[in-house]
């Protein structure tokens, strides 16, 4: 494939394929969002509700940077400031998402646990507090990427030996770490499922005619978290890949064709792809997968419907009581 046509193709998916999967994702996170609000909340839900949120502003941010460049030449205070948050805030941003996934698996191993001491730190206060750990974690723990990031040539970037520190930091905590955790969780899942036979405790204490309902929705919290992993596996396993490519072709190869760099650069492109594909197609997975959540969405917009017919009665009542009252009148 010739170096014009991978430049073509890439362009074609920076402007449409990003686009198509932003627009579909921050309408499925934030449909993710309201369904799981109107719930009896246990820890998962709050977890994957956490995630959705962060998906979308990594989604929204993202596209901005690429649909609106920043521009490093003119050297002033807020293009350094530009660049010390293009790569930072995506980071903090992604990362703070993928651990709310990573927190849902363990939710599930808790629950699913035969020691109840386990199942009882499985809590909706202690969830609150493992999301503000994970928001002030990353921030801090991913500070090194803005403080390193600088402008060389116009271009933000980051040189030197912490390019290669940067690529280590991506392989082990974006591609390494989530998966294996993930994975980890989910067969220790398998494991207390079995042992229970497939008898999920409910988090919330409620009435015994509930009790079924919230098992159900146990089980499929369950189903969504496993695909999750799958999902977070088949898509964010490229981009610490082609790092680690470009990371030993850097110190192996003295000079790099220009060919050689055009499809390093395209495999990335579809890297970053691949990881708004991670962002964004959650709600799609769940509506798929996921009966009591199709149940859900199908009742949120029965309820949508209902207010608005509602409203719209109202409206027709009140313009139909004025006009009995101007006949009166007259």
């Amino acid at each position: 494939m010739s170096s014009p046509t991978l430049a073509t193709i890439q362009t074609q998916i920076i402007l449409y394929a990003n686009s198509i999967v932003v627009i579909l994702g921050d309408i499925g996170n934030i449909f993710i969002t309201i369904i799981f609000l109107r719930q009896h909340q246990n820890t998962c839900s709050m977890y994957l509700i956490s995630a959705a949120i962060f998906n979308t502003f990594y989604l929204t941010f993202n596209r901005l940077v690429q649909i609106y460049p920043f521009y490093y030449r003119d050297g002033t205070i807020r293009a350094f400031f530009l660049c010390k948050i293009r790569s930072y805030l995506p980071t903090v941003i992604g990362q703070i998402a993928k651990t709310m996934v990573v927190f849902a698996c363990i939710d599930r191993y808790l629950i699913t646990s035969e020691h109840a001491n386990f199942r009882a730190f499985s809590t909706p206060k202690r969830a609150k507090y493992f999301i503000l750990f994970s928001i002030i974690f990353w921030t801090l723990f991913a500070s090194h990427i803005a403080v390193m990031s600088t402008i060389t040539n116009g271009l933000c970037v980051t040189s030197g030996t912490y390019s290669t520190i940067f690529s280590i930091f991506v392989i082990i905590f974006i591609g390494s770490l989530p998966p294996v955790t993930m994975g980890i969780c989910v067969y220790l899942t398998y494991r207390n499922m079995k042992r229970i036979h497939g008898r999920i405790q409910p988090v919330i204490n409620t009435i015994s005619d509930g009790n079924s309902n919230i098992r159900q929705r146990d089980r499929d919290l369950l189903i969504i978290v496993v695909n999750e992993v799958f999902l977070y596996v088949l898509t964010a396993s490229l981009y610490p890949l082609i790092l680690v490519e470009t990371m030993i072709t850097t110190y192996t190869m003295s000079n790099k064709s220009a060919l050689h760099l055009q499809i390093e650069t395209f495999i990335l492109n579809i890297a970053y792809l691949l990881l708004f594909v991670n962002s964004g197609v959650p709600f799609y997975i769940y509506l798929f997968l996921s009966k009591s959540f199709r149940r859900d969405f199908k009742q949120l917009f029965i309820y949508i419907y209902q207010k608005l017919t509602r409203q719209t009665q109202i409206v027709s009542l009140r313009r139909a009581s004025r006009t009995i009252e101007r006949n009166t009148r007259v």
